[in-house]
């Protein structure tokens, strides 16, 4: 079951990539049976949570239409909604191929021992690499990040605090990231405008997550780092710089010039680029026998994540349909016309409250992008794209099913709920408060 439910994953991505050259009615509607079979097999091997919530926004979904007695051409667009994006999150994990080939990590471990015992330079450090490799190797980056310092018997409490705040501050600006990706595909803003947006927000996380942990938290940690003994790796480094310019570069040189969406030209860059990058090293042979592996993994491994975009991306077509779309529009434009600081904090607080209780963010984020108009309620699209992966970024600091918390929690032998209220809710509040003021800025600026 598992061995040809992969294979009918590749073959959904294959025939999605040649949709995007070829216009023909077949593919459409064999693009639509293969996404609901794909959907159908994660959610058999998703877990608890993701699957219950995929559960209820298929079958309420799947009530409406039949009520409206809706034709296939609605189902055709609510079941290929998020394809796009599926196709992303399953691609992007291959990135990490050539990086383990290349000994990257540990060219990247060598510069640990410069820092000479500076604990809150190390911090600072630490989250700068997860906004450097974390754009390439996704969640990854924290399996790479530990490995690397698990050695030097660092505190459990520093290394959750730098895991959970490095690579959340990635989700704001990162065009390899689902959350980015899903909502400039929604609003339809082009990548090179959005990224020093989506960055200055990233600029403000680490900031303050410095700042935070070099005046309060650091004082009580009882740490110590070892005293340069190895040899900085610097022509691994190098190419790794080279590597992620090219891979970011990629996007936003072509952008502009290629008709296709983004998160497709994203996809296609990922898998040249991962093949381009092993025959460069050497390793193409090996990099095939890996990429194999891969494949035959990507159902049960990226089960929760595939389920839920697909059917948040069936669930916030059905609700575009509904009454319950111009509802959320009206609350919303009340909100904006008392205060757009308010709408803001609001929205901010709303999502990161559901992602507590374990709702994934992708369900209110495409619910909000399905109902409300940024022009309506009177800001413009960056601005709105800003609040969403502003909260996107904070309800996965505090969600205790996002898949960052649960490996750090793992990884560190934890509570995941620990890992939250005690060692980063200070942090999730004060950014709350800080990216409110930050996109209000930026607000008054574009309206000014």
């Amino acid at each position: 079951m598992k061995k040809w439910s992969n294979f009918i994953v590749l073959f959904m991505i294959m025939l999605f990539l040649v949709s995007q050259i070829f216009s023909l009615p077949f593919l459409e509607w064999t693009l639509s049976g293969l996404s609901l079979m794909v959907m159908l097999t994660s959610l058999m091997y998703s877990r608890q949570l993701p699957k219950w919530f995929s559960i209820v926004m298929v079958a309420i979904g799947s009530m409406i239409l039949l009520d409206q007695q809706a034709d296939w051409a609605v189902w055709e667009e609510a079941l290929t909604k998020n394809l796009p994006i599926v196709c992303l999150i399953i691609v992007v994990p291959i990135l990490a191929v050539p990086i383990r080939q290349g000994k990257y990590d540990e060219a990247i471990f060598s510069l640990v021992t410069t820092f000479k015992g500076s604990l809150k330079m190390f911090f600072a450090f630490l989250l700068m690499l997860f906004n450097f490799i974390g754009p390439i190797t996704n969640l990854g980056s924290i399996h790479i990040i530990h490995s690397m310092v698990g050695q030097l018997k660092l505190p459990k409490e520093f290394l959750a605090k730098v895991y959970t705040r490095g690579f959340s501050s990635i989700n704001t600006w990162s065009p390899y990231f689902a959350s980015v990706l899903l909502v400039i595909y929604y609003l339809d803003i082009p990548m090179s405008r959005f990224l020093p947006f989506g960055l200055l927000l990233s600029f403000v996380q680490i900031l303050l997550s410095t700042v935070l942990f070099s005046l309060k938290e650091a004082p009580s940690m009882k740490a110590s780092l070892p005293d340069a003994s190895t040899a900085v790796g610097g022509r691994k480094l190098t190419e790794l710089c080279l590597a992620f310019v090219g891979l970011i570069g990629v996007i936003i040189v072509l952008e502009p010039f290629v008709p296709i969406n983004v998160s497709v030209l994203v996809t296609v860059t990922l898998v040249l680029f991962s093949i381009l990058w092993s025959v460069l090293l050497n390793r193409f042979k090996t990099f095939l026998k890996e990429a194999n592996e891969f494949r035959s993994n990507i159902i049960p491994r990226q089960a929760n994540e595939i389920t839920l975009f697909f059917s948040a991306g069936f669930f916030s077509v059905v609700l575009s349909g509904t009454s319950v779309s111009g509802h959320l529009n009206f609350y919303w434009e009340q909100i904006a016309e008392v205060s757009v600081f308010l709408l803001i904090l609001f929205t901010i607080v709303l999502i990161s409250a559901f992602a507590f209780i374990g709702v994934h963010q992708i369900v209110i984020v495409s619910s909000i992008l399905a109902s409300v108009s940024p022009g309506v309620i009177g800001i413009d699209d960056i601005t709105f794209a800003m609040i969403l992966l502003s909260a996107w970024a904070i309800g996965s600091v505090l969600s205790p099913v996002a898949p960052m918390n649960v490996i750090s929690s793992s990884l560190l032998n934890v509570n995941v709920y620990r890992v939250i209220l005690k060692l980063n809710l200070l942090y999730a509040v004060l950014l709350i408060g800080a990216h409110t003021l930050v996109i209000y800025g930026v607000h008054l600026l574009r309206v000014g």
